[in-house]
């Protein structure tokens, strides 16, 4: 299931910040949790119950340094999970608290409605919404990093089925029948987001997948890669 909240900019010439995935999730959080504290925590599980997408801003202009001015009378956020009963929460807790704050500039909640969810098959054309991140680790001297991955990468592609195939363990409560999947990547723009106190690197693309039906509609509505529950791997189906 997924929604469409329209946020409505409640300054003139309002400028969006480049960054703001960390405040997004923390207010959903702290909204839901204020009327249905079990759904609050099942937001905060790692395993990614759920995803949302970049703030659309279809009529913008980039100012560098400072954020997307905004240039349209209401922006959009979508918000999706395979658990109705999550996504209903989440509804219910943002008209009952329609205030948003992302850095000096604030929102209103103007409408939260219900989205067709569309029919996912085995061969499916996805843009994203929010960027996917696909993560390993390495060994820099002593110390363990988490090293971000790009779809060039030669680890990306396998990385990717183990993380869907364990979030779709841990979410679904077992191993999907099917486990295997391609990508191919036609558009590709890498990204950089500051969530908290730390850089996350992703990337925004259209690419086509081939494969197991299952993970395929688990992406869809939970969100591609690592991270999804604080904005990251949404998708939309293209073709």
């Amino acid at each position: 299931m997924r929604i469409e909240v329209k946020l409505l900019p409640l300054k003139d010439n309002p400028i969006l910040p480049f960054n703001y995935n960390h405040e997004i999730y923390s207010q959903i959080m702290e909204k839901v949790n204020s009327i249905e504290p079990e759904m609050a925590k099942i937001l905060s599980s790692p395993h990614g119950f759920w995803t949302f997408s970049r703030i659309i801003v279809r009529k913008r202009r980039i100012i560098p340094e400072k954020g997307i001015e905004i240039l349209s009378d209401d922006v959009s956020l979508y918000i999706s999970s395979i658990n109705e009963d999550l996504i209903r929460a989440i509804a219910e807790a943002v008209e009952k608290s329609p205030e948003f704050k992302i850095g000096d500039l604030s929102f209103l909640v103007g409408d939260v409605r219900a989205l067709k969810v569309k029919e996912i098959e085995r061969e499916n054309v996805f843009s994203t919404l929010s960027p996917i991140v696909v993560r390993t680790v390495k060994f820099e001297g002593e110390k363990l990093k988490h090293w971000d991955l790009y779809p060039h990468d030669e680890l990306f592609i396998d990385r990717l089925r183990k993380v869907m195939l364990l979030r779709y363990t841990e979410v679904m409560g077992h191993a999907p029948r099917d486990k295997e999947f391609e990508i191919e990547v036609l558009k590709f723009k890498p990204t950089r987001l500051m969530v908290g106190n730390s850089y996350i690197r992703g990337s925004l693309m259209v690419f086509k997948y081939k494969g197991s039906k299952e993970i395929a509609k688990f992406g869809y509505e939970n969100g591609f890669g690592e991270k999804t529950g604080l904005g990251f791997g949404m998708v939309k189906l293209i073709e």
